[in-house]
């Protein structure tokens, strides 16, 4: 099966906290892609302002996985060179 996902890879009810300010993002979905963690950007769920304008503050992000099993990442930091306008890279 060369190319499948795991199910523990792919998140969803992703909600991103910045762990200075407490601002809440609630992300929706996310991934895992090579250790890092990989937030898509679309129409509906968009970044909250001043919640990652400063590349000194850190995350925490809980999610569900594909298996449904609580997941739960702590002291993240953006990404920025990896980031782009549609994503957001969290390592």
């Amino acid at each position: 099966m060369a190319g499948s996902t795991s199910p523990a890879t792919q998140l969803h009810d992703v909600v991103i906290t910045n762990e200075q300010t407490r601002a809440v993002w609630r992300a929706g979905h996310a991934s895992i892609e090579h250790g890092r963690i990989v937030v898509p950007l679309t129409g509906r769920r968009r970044v909250p302002p001043g919640i990652l304008e400063n590349p000194a503050n850190t995350y925490t992000l809980v999610a569900s996985d594909g298996g449904d099993r609580a997941r739960k990442f702590a002291n993240l930091t953006v990404d920025r060179e990896a980031s782009t306008a549609r994503r957001w890279v969290f390592v």
